[in-house]
């Protein structure tokens, strides 16, 4: 599933993140400037990572101030602020990030040109606005933003064939090795290496991507991706 036509189209790169990752709203002006240099040279191909989805955590008033520690870590890095009031009108929130990405996958296939729009909404809306994301009414709303029905996007959403691809997403993001987001994938072929796990500079990751697409870094010399590619898509 790739997001739009290329000059190279052996090859790709795959991010992997989660709506409710802070160090994936950190990184989203990286991914911005990546996508304005290279996009139209390599696709870039969006999945969902799983941050918790398994394990949903309830977030105490003891745990708030691990929270809001790590997220002050982010914009000391990343220069993008994040609200602090940590969703104090939903004292009982669970940090679950399946419906977040369920919605997203549902994005992704009514019209995969809204799919990047519609995740940086969901961030926008829980770490500048401390929206709840898991809730339905509000990624209906998000997805009415971007320009789709929310009641189509809802209803998707909740489908058994909706929540298989979310879980092909989050099975691919394991395969591949990506243990920390947000991950960039450089995939050739059947060759697959990671560049980076969590928050990397601009700068360096232009450097490679550059050498990378004129083939003067082959991507067995970055870390390989540990899967095979073609089982999920």
């Amino acid at each position: 599933m790739e997001c739009n036509v290329t000059l190279n189209p052996k090859k790709e790169i795959l991010y992997v993140g989660d709506p409710m990752c802070a160090w994936c709203f950190g990184f989203a002006p990286v991914l911005d400037a990546l996508m304005d240099q290279f996009a139209g040279t390599v696709p870039f191909r969006f999945i969902m990572g799983g941050l918790r989805v398994e394990d949903p955590l309830l977030i105490t008033e003891a745990f708030k101030p691990v929270l809001l520690k790590n997220w002050r870590g982010v914009t000391q890095t990343t220069g993008q602020a994040i609200s602090t009031h940590l969703l104090s009108d939903a004292s009982d929130f669970h940090y679950d990030s399946r419906p977040a990405s369920q919605a997203f996958v549902a994005v992704r296939r009514l019209d995969e040109t809204l799919a990047l729009p519609y995740y940086q909404a969901l961030h926008h809306a829980f770490y500048m606005e401390m929206k709840d994301i898991t809730q339905p009414e509000i990624l209906g709303h998000l997805a009415e933003e971007v320009g789709l029905n929310r009641s189509v996007v809802l209803d998707l959403m909740t489908t058994e064939s909706v929540r298989l691809e979310t879980q092909a997403d989050f099975e691919l993001a394991a395969a591949c090795n990506a243990q920390a987001f947000p991950a960039l994938v450089l995939k050739e072929g059947e060759t697959a290496s990671i560049l980076n796990q969590g928050y990397k500079p601009l700068n360096i990751l232009q450097r490679h991507i550059a050498d990378w697409i004129h083939g003067t870094l082959r991507t067995d010399e970055i870390t390989p991706a540990l899967l095979i590619f073609g089982r999920a898509s």
